[in-house]
């Protein structure tokens, strides 16, 4: 590496491998910065804090990127503040990085909106220590409930989950069944089957961002499989073991699981431009921050308007993929000397799954799958979509062994400080 042009990408998600991808033939020094040592494949999260898959079918290492593209390298290191106008960003373990052109895809983090202890005692679902700590936290629940029945009867075992989109109906639905699938067999001695999932939702409907038709199944699929649904309703305040209502109700609930909203990386504040809803940066429609034709910001952390619709494009993985994407393509053109294009994105359609044998989808044409078909579909897709064969057959394996027995055999809790 010499005097090429300097292209550093904050974040390895979605966003960061796809813009890296793009700029594989790129005659410059390409940097990747994460926090992390490895790509997360958030959309599964869900399934390692309900024991479904191991840690590592959904985490793959970054290092395997930079091995195959010789352009690339990547620090683990930490983003503290971009400095726009000396075109530097500053790290918490490395000295600044200086660039010529600079992509932020660091993403987003988990938006409590204010609700009172909700910081403090809920459990996200955005990183895959938040699953870790998820996971642990409920089999140990279970666990001193089985040495103290006391812990029972005051809700030790009741879980909330906040937030009927995707990420809460998949965990309230992946939860539910580890309940009543395992844990009634686990523990006995315990009143398993009285033991709650809550989903708690402002709405007065789940999922949405879909049709009517699917939102309908959802709700029937979760009552069925045991899910209490608490819609039109909301969190004022979460304790550690109570969970405070809008209507005045007090659920006892040692866990509150939170699935309601996002805001952007708190990196953005340093930018000194003005921010949009949740601290999004705003960007061109060739995804360029205004008065910068060299820095791009993709993915969860950017305010992108869809160039046909011109509404806001939600926080998705396919977003972050195709802009990143976008943005890799455009320095290309830029290190060709042509102009950037615009960003166009293509919708191909939203999808979630409840539990065993129930998923839906909504495709880009405005047809919808409900049930099984739907969950093969799923199953596709995502497997597709995750980051090496060696994550590929680790969830294949995980899903096989856990759709054929119902057990799921990663509801272990492993003790570092032992």
């Amino acid at each position: 590496m010499g005097d090429k042009p300097r292209i550093v990408i904050l974040g390895g998600g979605f966003a960061g491998l796809g813009a890296a991808a793009k700029l594989k033939h790129a005659d410059a020094e390409i940097t990747l910065l994460d926090q992390h040592d490895y790509h997360t494949f958030q959309p599964m999260l869900y399934q390692v804090a309900t024991a479904v898959v191991a840690n590592e079918a959904v985490a793959h290492p970054l290092r395997d990127v930079s091995g195959k593209q010789s352009n690339l390298r990547i620090h683990q290191a930490r983003v503290t503040a971009i400095d726009l106008a000396n075109r530097q960003v500053h790290l918490a373990e490395m000295e600044a990085l200086a660039y010529d052109y600079l992509i932020i895809g660091l993403g987003a983090t988990v938006n409590f909106f204010g609700v009172k202890g909700a910081a403090e005692h809920a459990f996200p679902l955005y990183t895959l220590p938040d699953a870790v700590r998820l996971k642990k936290h409920v089999l140990k629940k279970w666990e001193d409930a089985d040495k103290n029945r006391a812990l029972a009867d005051d809700g030790a075992l009741n879980i909330v989950v906040v937030g009927g989109g995707p990420t809460g109906v998949e965990s309230a639905g992946a939860l539910i069944e580890l309940y009543r699938g395992n844990f009634v067999k686990d523990y006995p001695d315990l009143p398993a089957q009285a033991a709650q999932v809550l989903l708690v939702e402002n709405r007065l409907e789940l999922l949405s961002m879909f049709k009517k038709d699917i939102q309908a199944y959802a709700k029937k699929a979760l009552t069925q499989r045991g899910v209490t649904l608490k819609l039109g309703e909301g969190v004022v305040e979460v304790e550690p073991t109570r969970v405070h209502l809008k209507s005045g109700e007090s659920v006892k609930a040692h866990t509150l699981v939170w699935g309601a909203g996002l805001q952007a990386h708190p990196v953005t504040q340093t930018l000194g431009i003005e921010l949009q809803k949740g601290g999004r940066v705003p960007v061109g429609l060739d995804l360029t921050v205004a008065g910068h034709p060299e820095v791009y910001a993709v993915g969860d952390i950017a305010w992108i308007t869809d160039n046909n619709t011109h509404e806001i494009l939600p926080q998705l993985g396919g977003v972050a993929l195709q802009s990143g994407e976008h943005a890799g393509d455009n320095i290309m053109r830029q290190l060709r000397g042509k102009a950037t294009e615009p960003f166009d994105y293509f919708d191909k359609g939203i999808m979630a799954t409840i539990g065993r044998g129930a998923a839906v989808a909504q495709l880009p044409g405005g047809q919808t799958m409900k049930g099984k078909t739907a969950q093969l579909a799923w199953a596709g897709v995502h497997m597709a979509l995750l980051t090496g064969g060696d994550s590929r057959a680790k969830t294949a394996l995980g899903w096989g062994w856990t759709t054929a027995t119902r057990k799921r055999t990663e509801r272990i809790s492993v003790d570092t400080e032992e």
